[in-house]
């Protein structure tokens, strides 16, 4: 009953009686990867986008330019560059406030002597002219609702399309988007341009995405077309537009547009799936600047088609897609007019309600039949083999350029075979998904697959424990990230937090928290780790690794290089799940988490890559080579502690650290002098704590110590 009962809702759900917003989700999940799978990552380099960037804000002033200084820059892009088309993903909705032409018109009417003297010249006038001149489309903004608070429509749209349409009857059929207002182009810039196009998209999906686009829109009885179509349309030389319209069920509907022999397959409401090609940045952006300065070569541009839109902070206009959560608008008008141009537009095909509902069906009947008779594994197997056989179809159809559903048919291969599954291992599997849930998000997953192989006893209560902690912080990371972009620190944070994690997590380390540039992680819970002090260690070695390899990587995308410090310390903390009703996390806390914290701090003053604490060392056992560095009293703590520096055997020689080891015990004695003499031999090798005991034993020999001193440094600072 069950089974049965799963196929007709999603029958239902199929041919739109009983919509199930969970399973247009899903196939909206499922479009975004197959966008994501097919990309082609390389886009029309013949289109550019002409870019309103923070260099170019900075350089030529804040927006609004002038514009007369927006004319230069259309002359440039034609003249100089020899542009072929430039679309406008910008508004001009008022007049430029021309205050010289103002106090002009005042002081000639006040001296009827200079009414002979021509008035400046408008910037308006000026972009009127380079509009008039050159092959450049306009953008606007319709708007889909009204209030009564909102102002009447804002400037002149553009000329109506006159396509070749079917009778008045049909006409009145189609489900065009019919928009109640627009915000566009002051008059006297309109009425001299080439043309114009909308940019905004009334058909975003319910989830906030940009899937599709309309490139009509009818507004009072006419249809205006988008800014790529007007574009597109321009570059044809106006060719007629045929409406292709078809019967479904009892009435008709819009299925494509005919321009100029170029079929272009729309659904209903004249929208378009987005041809996407690539993530951010695969189209050429050129700053606006360099173009308004001649700084680009010369043929760089010659023939191109460009749109210009902006991506500088607060005039940035960013979308939601399937190939990025932040995504300039801009660059979906670019793909859109990439797509026009290259024909390579994906579709719902006419039949495929029928096709679906006819699919469903037959799977329906086939698992109601076959999987009751099925053992677990060959259910397994033919579950495989049936999902496998919907998705390869569904995968063929999709590169053939047609978007059939995958949801439905999918969730019910799964639903029905699940429910049969799901009731054989039920009770077998729930201890192991107990454990994954748990424990998943705190040690890497091949430890969780240990814990469930070996039935390990695990804890998430709090309890007291010896464990071993590290502290890792970036030195001068607010310095760095002061010099880098919001989009540039996201990745370099992305890049640093994955190579450091993944070092931690293969010497069996469990996560903490990142702090920003910072990163917490402990050994020895929630999995039992006899070595958890030499896990760590060994960590901490593979962590500076990881960061001398990266840092290669980074100077190759022109950012900074990194250093890092790292603090480690054992001892026994409290551990377990702590936190709110709201929010809990498996942590730590005690003194010995906070001596590791300052251990970190201390590697800026020692100017070492990892320091240890003493209750570290003792528990390396002699596994991992260490020299003393100091005898210290840290920030909220009376009781000093030795610490240490681990360090490759290749790092050090013997000899040297014989001396080392002598300098700092003459040193511990107040011998500043012999200790001053070792510290400058050793100080050849250009060792930083060699020059720092230098520092101090002059120091100390100009203003001796007291006669009770101990040989502690006591730091004041975290």
């Amino acid at each position: 009953m069950v089974a049965l009962a799963l196929s007709l809702l999603l029958l239902a759900a199929a041919a739109g009686i009983w919509p199930l917003p969970i399973m247009q989700r899903f196939e909206w999940l499922a479009y975004d990867w197959r966008v994501n799978a097919t990309l082609p990552h390389q886009a029309d380099p013949q289109i550019i986008i002409v870019d309103l960037d923070e260099r170019s804000l900075y350089e030529v002033g804040q927006w609004p330019w002038p514009r007369e200084r927006l004319a230069q820059l259309m002359h440039s892009l034609f003249e100089h560059y020899q542009l072929g088309m430039l679309g406008m993903d910008i508004i001009f909705a008022e007049p430029e406030n021309n205050l010289l032409a103002h106090y002009w018109a005042l002081q000639q009417a006040r001296y009827p002597e200079l009414a002979h003297i021509p008035a400046p010249s408008s910037g308006d006038q000026a972009l009127a002219q380079a509009l008039a001149q050159y092959p450049i489309i306009l953008g606007y903004h319709f708007q889909s609702s009204v209030t009564d608070k909102d102002p009447p429509p804002l400037g002149l749209l553009p000329k109506a399309l006159e396509p070749v349409t079917p009778e008045a009857a049909i006409w009145q059929q189609l489900a065009w988007i019919t928009p109640k207002r627009y915000t566009a182009n002051i008059p006297l810039l309109q009425t001299w341009a080439q043309g114009g196009g909308f940019f905004d998209n009334p058909l975003v999906d319910q989830d906030g995405v940009f899937r599709r686009v309309p490139l009509l829109q009818a507004y009072q009885q006419q249809l205006y077309p988008s800014l790529p179509l007007a574009m597109f349309l321009h570059l044809l030389g106006q060719p007629p537009v045929h409406l292709q319209v078809a019967m479904h069920l009892d009435r008709y509907q819009l299925e494509g547009l005919d321009i100029g022999g170029f079929q272009i397959p729309v659904d209903q409401a004249a929208g378009v799936y987005v041809p996407w090609y690539g993530k951010q940045g695969q189209f050429k952006y050129l700053s606006a600047t360099d173009i308004l300065h001649r700084r680009i070569p010369q043929d760089a541009l010659v023939g191109s088609l460009a749109i210009m839109g902006a991506t500088a902070p607060g005039l940035l206009d960013l979308r939601s897609t399937p190939v990025g959560n932040v995504y300039p608008g801009v660059e979906v008008n670019a793909s859109l007019l990439a797509g026009l141009l290259h024909q390579n537009f994906r579709a719902h095909p006419r039949w495929m309600l029928g096709a679906e509902l006819v699919s469903l069906i037959l799977i329906s009947l086939l698992t109601l039949f076959i999987f009751p008779r099925l053992q677990a594994f060959a259910l397994f197997s033919f579950t495989l083999a049936l999902t496998g056989t919907w998705l390869g179809f569904n995968w063929y159809f999709w590169q053939q350029g047609w978007i059939l559903p995958v949801a439905s048919g999918l969730v019910l291969i799964v639903s029905l075979s699940g429910w049969h599954l799901v009731m054989n291992f039920w009770r077998e599997n729930q201890e192991k998904a107990r454990v994954a849930h748990l424990f998943g998000q705190y040690i890497p997953a091949e430890l969780v697959h240990e814990v469930i192989q070996h039935k390990q006893v695990l804890n998430l209560s709090g309890e007291q424990k010896e464990l071993s902690v590290l502290f890792s912080d970036v030195r001068n990371f607010t310095q760095i990230s002061e010099s880098l972009t919001p989009h540039q620190l996201t990745d370099l944070m992305n890049q640093l937090l994955n190579e450091l994690t993944q070092a931690i997590q293969q010497h069996r380390g469990t996560i903490d928290k990142y702090m920003g540039d910072a990163v917490m992680a402990f050994w020895g819970a929630p999995l039992q780790d006899t070595q958890h002090a030499y896990h760590a260690v060994i960590s901490a070695f593979a962590m500076q690794e990881a960061l001398t390899e990266l840092n290669p990587k980074l100077s190759a995308e022109g950012k900074p290089n990194l250093t890092m410090g790292v603090g480690i310390n054992t001892g026994t903390m409290h551990v377990g799940n702590m936190g709110s009703n709201f929010r809990m996390a498996y942590t730590v806390m005690g003194d010995n988490v906070n001596l590791a914290s300052r251990l970190e701090g201390l590697t800026k003053i020692y100017q070492v890559p990892i320091i240890i604490s003493e209750t570290t060392r003792i528990h390396l056992q002699d596994k991992i080579p260490c020299r003393r560095l100091d005898q210290v009293r840290v920030k909220g703590r009376q009781q000093p502690i030795w610490i240490y520096q681990p360090f490759q055997p290749q790092q050090y020689t013997a000899d040297f650290m014989q001396a080392y080891h002598a300098g700092l015990a003459a040193y511990q004695n107040a011998k500043f002098c012999e200790a001053l003499a070792i510290f400058n031999q050793l100080q050849q090798e250009s060792d930083p704590v060699a020059a720092l005991y230098i520092q101090r034993c002059q120091t100390y020999l100009e203003q001796p110590p007291p006669a009770d001193w101990d040989g502690v440094f006591s730091h004041t600072s975290k």
